[in-house]
């Protein structure tokens, strides 16, 4: 009997042990590393999308729409995660920089957003017009919709 509980209280302990080292906090880095560049060395009026590509590297994101006045903006995202065993990772840090430029690529202005909220994405989905079939409709629902017309002329 005493033997059994000494086999018990081991086999707890390697489970506590094993249960608790699988729960070690994990820092997780996406996107642009911020905190290793000083954007405050752009020159405004100054510095080109050329110069900003040499200093900085490749945007994380850039503009798809030109602004009225024909620029355009680049964006350097850095995201913070702390992920805690098998839970959801949570957002400790979220910074987003975004340079303007001019129609002739010259920087406009540089603005820094600090501890941005992160966007839910939408799951709702737009009704389309038609049917809903399966696969059996899918595949021999078009059997007997063409016909061999008789041209006798």
């Amino acid at each position: 009997m005493k033997w059994l509980i000494m086999r018990f209280l081991d086999l707890l302990l390697i489970v506590v042990i094993c249960g608790t080292t699988a729960c070690d906090k994990t820092m997780i880095n996406r996107g642009y590393v911020l905190e290793s560049v000083d954007f405050k060395g752009i020159v405004i009026g100054k510095d080109s999308a050329q110069a900003i590509f040499e200093k900085f590297g490749s945007p994380t994101v850039r503009s798809s729409i030109e602004m009225a006045d024909g620029g355009y903006t680049w964006y350097y995202v850095s995201k913070r995660l702390e992920k805690n065993g098998f839970l959801e990772p949570k957002v400790i840090d979220q910074r987003t920089v975004a340079i303007s430029f001019n129609a002739h690529g010259i920087v406009k202005s540089v603005t820094e957003n600090k501890h941005e909220e992160e966007v839910e994405m939408i799951t709702k989905k737009t009704k389309t017009e038609g049917r809903n079939s399966g696969i059996i409709g899918e595949t021999f629902g078009g059997l007997g919709k063409y016909r061999k017309t008789n041209n006798k002329g």
